[in-house]
């Protein structure tokens, strides 16, 4: 009998130390109670619609991550918020874990691959959100593909993301997927078309915007009728749809938008600027190895009282 209740005990210590914790359990939260929190405390106004999503475990204990969708018309945006375990005290801001790096958590989000150029292990990663018809991202275009190579091409790789803002550009979500009709063919193209659009902005509408990309197709030897086809037929639009929604998960709002090794910035920086934030990062401290305001333009606003 003394043999049985011991290995018993010894069961259930097993059970109970030895067992994967199990997932903490997020506090129950009053949607509307948060609207009309969240509405007043943002200064958000009345015409602004929210959808409150379940709160979710964080890689911080004690603290639940609670997304807020907005939308005004077109206009779309995701705020990120932190609630304690009680389910009464919000955190508005970034949490930190002093044991990693400060950005860990838009690493672990931003993509590893795609359009790219540069060293695939480049020390530096710039991950890029840009729309074809931002007249601020055709200059930062410019300084990250004529300016940064000059000094950083061995040390950085930039990585291309779309992020049209289709509620003040028309044509610039069909852009993008003339972009990727021609990159599906060959990557150089891509960038020949990178290049061609934002030195060319101010020349191009909705109108002849199908028949340039497929003068490019035939300037780089593609195939012009799968790229006729590909246009016709939308066929990108879910890809771009999805980087869409990566920027608004990652709380991107304006273009241009990038991130360095993590570390989000705003606006066409100048070449000194881009360089110095690139000499920072490269003199970094090593514990956070990773795997000033600009002039803004592009961006898409949720009214707030006030203002922004």
């Amino acid at each position: 009998m003394l043999k049985t209740s011991l290995a018993g005990f010894a069961l259930l210590f097993f059970l109970a130390y030895a067992s994967p914790a199990a997932e903490p359990t997020p506090p129950k939260i009053d949607r509307a109670q948060w609207e009309t929190f969240i509405r007043y405390a943002e200064g958000f106004l009345p015409a602004v619609k929210f959808e409150v999503d379940d709160p979710q475990p964080t890689s911080f204990p004690g603290f639940f991550e609670v997304v807020v969708h907005l939308s005004s018309g077109e206009n779309k945006l995701d705020r990120h918020y932190f609630l304690s375990a009680d389910g009464h005290s919000i955190v508005n801001g970034t949490l930190w874990n002093l044991n990693e790096s400060p950005f860990a958590e838009s690493l672990k989000l931003l993509p590893k691959d795609g359009y790219s150029f540069g060293p695939p292990d480049a020390p530096v990663t710039i991950v890029l959100f840009s729309d074809f018809e931002c007249p601020y991202c055709s200059q930062l275009a410019k300084t990250i593909r004529t300016e940064l190579p000059k000094k950083d091409a061995d040390k950085v790789r930039v990585i291309f993301t779309d992020f049209p803002l289709s509620s003040i550009h028309p044509w610039a979500r069909a852009a993008a997927e003339s972009a990727h009709c021609l990159a599906d063919q060959k990557l150089a193209a891509f960038w020949a078309f990178h290049d061609w659009i934002f030195e060319h902005q101010k020349e191009v509408n909705p109108g002849n915007l199908r028949e340039k990309t497929i003068d490019i197709a035939k300037q780089q030897s593609l195939d012009e009728a799968k790229v006729a086809t590909c246009l016709d037929t939308h066929a990108p639009a879910a890809q771009i749809e999805k980087s869409i929604q990566l920027g608004h998960l990652l709380q991107v709002q304006q273009t241009p938008t990038f991130f360095v090794n993590g570390r989000i910035e705003t606006g066409a920086l100048p070449p000194d600027r881009l360089s110095a934030l690139i000499d920072f990062e490269l003199n970094r401290p090593k514990e956070f190895s990773t795997t000033t305001a600009t002039e803004r333009c592009c961006e898409v606003t949720i009214p707030k009282v006030g203002g922004k």
